[in-house]
C-alpha cells in the first residue's frame, strides 16, 4: 500500500510542478506579448488541473506519514 501511495505522491508532485511551470511561464509570455487572452485562457483551463494535482500531492504526502518505511537489511545502500 505504501508503494502505491508513494507512486501517486511522486507522480502528482511531478505533474503539478511541470504544469505549474507551464502555467506561470505561459502567463508570463502572454503578459510580455500583450496577449491577455493567453493569460485568461491558461487560468481558465490549466489552473484547476494544477490545483487538483497539488491537493492530490498534499493528501498522498499526508497519508505517507502513516506508513512506516521498510527496514533495510545490513549491507544495503
Amino acid at each position: 500500500m505504501r508503494k502505491i501511495i508513494l507512486m501517486i505522491f511522486i507522480m502528482s508532485v511531478f505533474l503539478f510542478t511541470l504544469l505549474g511551470a507551464v502555467l506561470v511561464f505561459g502567463q508570463m509570455i502572454g503578459l510580455f506579448a500583450l496577449k491577455g487572452s493567453w493569460v485568461v485562457g491558461l487560468d481558465e483551463h490549466l489552473a484547476s488541473i494544477v490545483y487538483f494535482m497539488t491537493s492530490i500531492a498534499a493528501f498522498s504526502g499526508y497519508l505517507l506519514s502513516y506508513f512506516k518505511k521498510p527496514k533495510r537489511k545490513e549491507g544495503e545502500i
